[in-house]
């Protein structure tokens, strides 16, 4: 299923994303945690469904700020529906560096979304820096 896929069969248009910015850094990945399961927990999903989101959405992050740029930011945006999630996390990463889809953590993220996607910019000429977002989906079971 594509991304476009998954937004057609989420209804999350008109309403309000739930958005967070935070410096990429470790230690603020228990804010992002407590973001999505409490997003999640409002609109009462189910504790499993509520763990996968977090853990997808953790690993996402972590690989962000692995390789994210000094001094730069993530920031989640969170569309959750009565139906699902979607959700987008971009940073700024160091030139020439990806995030590592071979890893345990992402087999996790593919294991536990329905859709995800990673999209590169063009690096920022002069900064030694560029742009990603991950995009994910999570159904409501």
């Amino acid at each position: 299923m594509t991304d476009s896929d998954a937004v057609s069969q989420l209804s999350t248009e008109g309403g309000t994303p739930t958005v967070l910015r935070v410096p990429a850094e470790t230690d603020r990945l228990a804010l992002v945690r407590a973001l999505v399961e409490t997003a999640l927990y409002i609109d009462d999903w189910a504790l499993d469904d509520v763990i996968d989101a977090k853990v997808a959405l953790d690993e996402v992050c972590s690989q962000i700020i692995s390789a994210a740029a000094d001094g730069s930011c993530i920031e989640i945006t969170l569309h959750v529906s009565a139906n699902g999630v979607l959700g987008e996390v971009r940073g700024e990463l160091v030139q020439g560096v990806s995030i590592n889809e071979s890893t345990f953590g992402w087999r996790i993220v593919q294991t536990v979304t329905d859709t995800h996607t990673i999209t590169y910019d063009e690096p920022r000429p002069g900064t030694g820096t560029r742009q990603v977002a991950i995009r994910f989906s999570k159904f409501r079971r």
